[in-house]
């Protein structure tokens, strides 16, 4: 996503502190509008995605999986990170199949936001997957997804109020789908 305007802030230099696969550590010196110079460090990556799959019209698949730096288990919405240069749909489809097993016939971009603002410059694509069907489970990551569950729409905000859902990014995706489906007079 680019970005609406720079507000004057002007970068002089970037300069990248550190790479993996998956991010790139950088520090930019720049200058705002009135002249002083300042220093940002952040992470930066192509951009992420989140998928809502709806089984049906009540039900939504959620994935279970051990997350590293925060010593837990943590159910959320499948997703991931982008490649360069993939698009956020791609991206997308082939998130679910590799950590759902599934895949979707129809697709619906609901929105994009920014998980870490201050942390990172990335943006987050959410999609509504529905027509699904099972397919292989294309895992590429061994060490990922455990459990693949089924709940009802209705019981996410519980699961989220009693801390059984925290991961942040799945609250927000959550927020979009729930804006999106609030037309709807059976949920």
């Amino acid at each position: 996503m680019e970005p609406d305007h720079d507000q004057g802030w002007k970068t002089l230099e970037q300069e990248t502190l550190a790479e993996n696969p998956y991010w790139s550590y950088l520090r930019d010196h720049y200058t705002l509008p009135d002249g002083q110079i300042g220093t940002y460090y952040y992470v930066h990556t192509p951009g992420s995605v989140m998928v809502v799959p709806l089984i049906d019209l009540e039900t939504v698949l959620l994935v279970r999986q051990y997350r590293y730096l925060n010593r837990r288990e943590s159910l959320e919405f499948p997703g991931g990170g982008q490649k360069k240069d993939q698009s956020a749909l791609t991206a997308a489809q082939a998130e679910l199949q590799e950590e759902a097993g599934y895949i979707a016939k129809q697709w619906q971009k609901l929105g994009d936001f920014n998980p870490c603002k201050g942390i990172t410059d990335e943006w987050c694509s959410v999609f509504l997957a529905t027509d699904l069907h099972p397919t292989f489970r294309e895992n590429g990551d061994p060490f990922e997804v455990t459990e693949i569950e089924r709940y009802s729409l209705k019981d996410i905000d519980g699961l989220i109020a009693k801390g059984e859902i925290w991961c942040g990014m799945t609250i927000a995706a959550w927020c979009l789908v729930r804006s999106a489906l609030s037309s709807r007079t059976d949920y």
